[in-house]
């Protein structure tokens, strides 16, 4: 088999079959976001690298902007073998890609406790200076039984969730979902959390998009008050036995009844029905969002640190430059 970089020439199907076969779990990286991302204008590349005994693949979202200048950006990182990972791969991309100038951006979700910093930087990667996602984040193990899930909560989780069962109403599975009613629960949080300016929101389009790229591999769960009014929603992406949590909105009036915890526990054991071992809760800010962080943490779900963001160009010399540009957007 070859050991040069190559466009894979599989289609969407064989793609998750081989990151099956090369245990990339990331969600980013699947056939499914591809297919999301591609509504919102970035093109999918998937390239890969083989040995008689090994793979390597990524899977890129590329826009192309002026002066033949195309930038990549890959969730999720590299899968498979990093030992395949060397110095000619942003060469290699960038004459698959046909461009002239190359900048490319990637995220290595895996813990940084694997050790694979070395073979990054040996492949002449960069440290980003600046992160466009979060670094740390949480994985709740997940299991059919609401007592084995409550039973690696704090304390004052479990307070809190024994509140949220004075309302009449449970959580259900929400198929069916109508995205505008998503999108006016997340406005409705954005007024009254405003966490530093920051919008929650997620668009009825986006929605709609995930809706229709994921399908049955979309898991919402929903909670509403007495009048059928949504209260809180969780919804999550899974990919192979990892469940990636993607949409957690409570309105204000959910908040008062701790919707949100039964809505977490529901979504986590509605996963495991499915087959998934791991609930990723996603990023975290101990300093910016406590309150996140309080939640996500007293559900007994264990910190990870990711390897997180590393960067490349060729020419070389545009590195800082970009990297600059999308670091300060990124504030």
């Amino acid at each position: 088999m070859s050991t040069d970089w190559k466009i894979f020439e599989g289609d969407d199907r064989n793609w998750d079959e081989l990151l099956k076969q090369i245990r990339q779990m990331c969600v980013y990286q699947s056939a499914n976001w591809a297919r999301h991302k591609s509504s919102a204008g970035w093109v999918p590349i998937r390239v890969v690298k083989s040995t008689a005994t090994s793979h390597i693949a990524i899977q890129c979202l590329v826009r192309r902007g002026p002066f033949g200048v195309a930038m990549a950006w890959a969730p999720g990182g590299f899968g498979g073998d990093l030992a395949l990972l060397t110095k000619d791969f942003s060469s290699s991309l960038k004459q698959l890609l046909r461009t002239r100038f190359l900048y490319f951006r990637f995220g290595m979700m895996i813990d940084s406790a694997q050790e694979q910093t070395p073979l990054l930087i040996g492949a002449g990667l960069k440290k980003s200076e600046k992160s466009i996602g979060a670094r740390q984040s949480m994985l709740l193990n997940t299991h059919t039984d609401e007592e084995t899930m409550l039973s690696s909560a704090s304390s004052n989780w479990k307070r809190n969730h024994k509140r949220s069962l004075r309302s009449i109403t449970a959580p259900y599975v929400w198929n069916n979902a109508l995205p505008n009613q998503i999108e006016d629960a997340y406005r409705l949080m954005d007024e009254y959390k405003k966490v530093n300016g920051v919008t929650l929101q997620m668009s009825a389009l986006d929605i709609r998009s995930v809706q229709e790229c994921f399908g049955s591999d979309l898991v919402l769960i929903r909670m509403d008050n007495e009048a059928g009014n949504v209260l809180s929603v969780r919804g999550a992406l899974i990919q192979q036995t990892i469940a990636w949590d993607f949409i957690a909105v409570t309105t204000p009036e959910g908040r008062k009844t701790y919707s949100s915890h039964r809505t977490l526990l529901a979504l986590a054991q509605e996963c495991a029905r499915r087959g998934c071992t791991t609930l990723e809760l996603g990023g975290i800010d101990p300093e910016k969002n406590k309150g996140g962080f309080d939640f996500k943490n007293g559900t007994g779900a264990r910190i990870t640190t990711y390897l997180g963001e590393w960067e490349v160009a060729h020419p070389s010399w545009i590195r800082p430059i970009i990297s600059r540009i999308i670091s300060a957007k990124a504030r």
